[in-house]
């Protein structure tokens, strides 16, 4: 049985803060643009590319952070092992099983339950890792997070694009935060999705090559099959 997500914690929070800060003051020389377009308050969901480990706490300690702390964000669910003692989960982690979403039906559940809460959401909707290039979006955890909104809901593209610039020099890390967009109770998921993964190739300079395909089922993540 899974157990409960133990919640949120300020402090954890605070020192996820503090080390992005002083880790990526370390290793990166950091630009930030369109911080403007972040709102404060209010449910967003934030569709990011996931280009390395190191995206979650500098994406939030660089820029998110500066404009609001009620952020929650999908996560590998190995960060989630006991070794961990909860840390992740506490800085506002929620994890989830990429090779069987079934198993995260709890999780994604409590995903959506924090969302629409209020609180500013962050996923990846490639579902893994993948450095210096585009993978295809994966619809699935989108659609079953956002379902059929009751009211226009706040997405937010974000692009976090590295740039290694040689021998004992810190790597360039670029933030650059999209227009807001809303998903309307009426609009296609999957079209949605697409359209938000070219803005996010764009925002990290990179090109998304997939076509939009036939709509799929995604029976994985789809809330009536789990």
């Amino acid at each position: 049985m899974q157990k409960p997500h133990p919640g949120s914690s300020e402090l954890a929070r605070k020192a996820l803060r503090w080390f992005g800060r002083l880790y990526g003051s370390l290793f990166y020389k950091t630009e930030v643009y369109g911080l403007e377009n972040v709102p404060q308050t209010g449910k967003v969901l934030v569709l990011s590319k996931h280009q390395r480990n190191d995206d979650i706490p500098l994406g939030l300690s660089k820029a998110l952070y500066h404009r609001r702390m009620d952020i929650w964000a999908i996560m590998k669910d190995s960060l989630a092992a006991p070794i961990f003692m909860d840390y992740f989960l506490k800085c506002g982690g929620i994890p989830l099983n990429r090779k069987e979403p079934r198993k995260s039906k709890n999780d994604l559940l409590f995903a959506k339950k924090v969302l629409n809460e209020g609180n500013m959401l962050v996923i990846f909707p490639e579902q893994t890792t993948i450095p210096y290039k585009m993978g295809k979006g994966r619809p699935g955890g989108f659609r079953f997070i956002v379902g059929k909104p009751e009211e226009p809901l706040a997405v937010l593209c974000l692009g976090l694009e590295y740039k290694p610039r040689g021998f004992l020099r810190r790597t360039s890390f670029i933030v650059r935060a999209g227009k807001l967009r809303h998903f309307e109770p009426d609009m296609d998921h999957e079209d949605f999705l697409h359209d938000c993964m070219h803005e996010i190739a764009s925002l990290t300079n990179l090109k998304y090559p997939f076509e939009q395909g036939k709509k799929s089922a995604d029976l994985e993540l789809e809330e009536a099959s789990i």
